[in-house]
This record gives structure tokens, C-alpha cells and sequence, in this order.
């Protein structure tokens, strides 16, 4: 259950290392980023995941976008937004989204 920005930052961090002992794991990288958001990107692909975590009214949700690079490597408008709720969003819910989205 996410909490906190620095619980998003755990969840996220312990499904990479989780991840990366998977065979075949591409390599993907963790960063935070100055207005507390973090990302996770395949450095085979650039394809990224940038992750929030927001407060509305009385529920907790992490929210992500996914992006895909322009053809000169930049990144312009996310191709899709969702967001789920801070209880469902775990370590296999991110290996999920790498394995289903970064690693193809």
C-alpha cells in the first residue's frame, strides 16, 4: 500500500531488482525527479514510465504515464494516463507494466 512518495519510490525500486532476476529482463533504470515524481526507463528502447503519487478528497491513487520516444529520442505528450488505487499498486503490478510495456 502506498502511502507516501517514498513508499512509491520502495515499490517501485524492490520491483526492478525483482525484475532484473527475471531471464530475459531488459535493463531499466530508476530515477526521481525534482517535482518528487520518479520514472522507470528501458535503456533498450527508451520507453518510459513516469509514476505520482496524489491525495483526492479521501483516496490515495498512484498515477502513470507511459511514453514512447519521438523519432530524435525526446519525449513530447504521454500516450496514455491511468491511475489506480495506492492499495493495488504493488511490486507485481510494476513488473507487470515493464514486462508488458518496456520489454517489447
Amino acid at each position: 500500500m502506498i502511502q507516501s512518495y517514498e513508499d512509491l519510490y520502495d515499490t517501485v525500486l524492490s520491483a526492478l531488482d525483482e525484475y532484473s532476476k527475471q531471464d530475459g529482463a531488459v535493463e531499466v533504470v530508476f530515477q526521481k525527479n525534482e517535482n518528487s515524481t520518479c520514472e522507470i526507463k528501458s535503456k533498450q528502447n527508451n520507453k518510459k514510465f513516469v509514476f505520482m503519487f496524489a491525495r483526492m478528497s479521501e483516496e490515495y491513487k498512484v498515477g502513470f504515464a507511459f511514453y514512447e520516444p519521438d523519432p530524435y529520442g525526446g519525449f513530447s505528450n504521454p500516450d496514455w494516463i491511468e491511475d489506480i488505487s495506492h492499495d493495488e499498486f504493488n511490486q507485481k503490478f510494476v513488473i507487470t507494466l515493464i514486462s508488458e510495456h518496456l520489454a517489447n
